[in-house]
């Protein structure tokens, strides 16, 4: 009954209520200095691209809305067939989007796949990760990770892109194939929270900031240890501690600390148990909520991550990386990589806590950067430092010459 439920939800919202919104607000001009930037509910503030995008408009004279997930304001109208369904709809995201020049996403939105954009409407995904490593999408149709193939086929999503704002040429396949779209739509203009990484005075203070928030570090280098979360669904997602950090501390706690960046859908769940927190506390560091994640890659002298694209990011200052794949083969059954992951990786592959002293200690041999420029170059080539002024400009005919006016 639940699943029947949840099926009738999602036909009334895509095929019924979103599709008479649209009509209904679609009767309004569009404004040509109007943008919409929409998330879902998972992000509790506007996301680092849809926030950067959002506020090189606003400077340029732009009207910009942000909305949240349209299904989940708590001040919707529905009536009482809608409330026993479950249903949560609002007016406001077609009311915003159908006079809008452009939409920009950062991720999967689910209204705004039910209906078409108007002739001279843009819809701007800017994806929320750089490259393409694990899959998603109608990549992982049928898999234990993402929808069934019948699903898809029933209520079809990433199907309204005019554009896809991609990190290089390289990935365009892999978008291509998650969105379900021609490859003409996949752009590598860039990512626009890169641009960060780009400037020298951000990285050089990032270090202090994490200071100002961990003194203890002192003058220790600092492991990022940033890794994805696990299970079959953003909604079941957790995440599970491997590495033992007493050992860890024992070997490596005069000349590092480790500095913890989790997943913000698992945060909550981790926590270190008291007598390891107790042995640790001057050694292992949890940043996941104090500071954002550009700070703390700039920061790092070496990133311990697993499946998770913020390498790619990181790619961008060519420090050394280890991938701490302990699990590798039942990720691979559940989501799949786009590459073979043991010949993609910029860097060693560990299974245990030794093998990754053992490459801390050993970097010069343990970790070749010429793997991570090239890495760089492969993945990351559109990534400049400019790329919300090549979107701006792409996509709203916004010049860069506007920025000295």
């Amino acid at each position: 009954m639940k699943k029947l439920l949840s099926i009738i939800r999602r036909y009334i919202l895509y095929y019924i209520v979103w599709p008479h919104y649209s009509k209904k607000y679609s009767k309004e001009p569009i404004d040509e200095k109007k943008a919409v930037f929409a998330y879902a509910d998972t992000f509790t503030h506007i996301p680092d691209n849809l926030r950067e995008m959002k506020a090189y408009l606003e400077a340029r004279g732009y009207h910009c809305v942000a909305i949240e997930h349209a299904e989940n304001d708590p001040a919707a109208r529905v009536g009482f067939f809608g409330k026993l369904l479950g249903l949560r709809v609002c007016e406001d995201f077609f009311r915003e989007f159908c006079t809008a020049k452009a939409l920009f996403l950062n991720e999967y939105y689910f209204p705004a796949y039910a209906c078409k954009p108007r002739e001279g409407q843009r819809v701007v995904q800017l994806w929320h990760a750089c490259g393409a490593f694990k899959k998603w999408g109608y990549s992982t149709a049928d898999k234990s990770w993402g929808a069934t193939r019948h699903e898809l086929d029933m209520f079809p999503i990433h199907n309204t892109y005019t554009d896809v704002c991609v990190s290089s040429p390289k990935v365009a396949f892999a978008y291509a194939d998650a969105f379900h779209c021609p490859e003409s739509v996949i752009k590598p203009l860039g990512v626009p929270r890169t641009d960060v990484f780009f400037d020298n005075d951000f990285v050089a203070a990032s270090r202090h900031v994490l200071l100002n928030r961990f003194p203890q570090i002192g003058e220790r280098k600092i492991i990022l240890y940033a890794p994805t979360f696990r299970g079959d669904s953003i909604l079941e997602s957790y995440n599970e501690n491997k590495l033992d950090f007493i050992k860890m501390k024992e070997a490596l706690g005069d000349e590092y600390v480790v500095v913890l960046k989790l997943h913000p859908r698992t945060a909550q769940m981790f926590q270190l148990p008291s007598h390891v927190k107790e042995i640790v506390g001057d050694f292992v560091f949890n940043a996941t909520r104090s500071v954002t994640i550009e700070t703390a890659l700039c920061a790092a002298d070496i990133v311990i991550s697993d499946y998770s694209s913020l390498v790619f990011e990181y790619s961008l200052l060519e420090r050394p990386m280890l991938f701490f794949a302990y699990d590798l083969k039942e990720y691979d059954n559940a989501r799949s990589f786009y590459f073979k992951y043991e010949d993609f990786v910029p860097g060693p592959i560990v299974t245990d806590t030794q093998q990754v002293i053992d490459a801390v200690e050993h970097l010069e041999t343990s970790c070749d950067l010429n793997r991570v420029r090239q890495f760089r170059a492969d993945y990351m080539s559109a990534c400049d430092g400019h790329s919300l002024e090549r979107i701006a400009r792409e996509v709203l005919g916004v010049e860069a010459e506007a920025e000295k006016e």
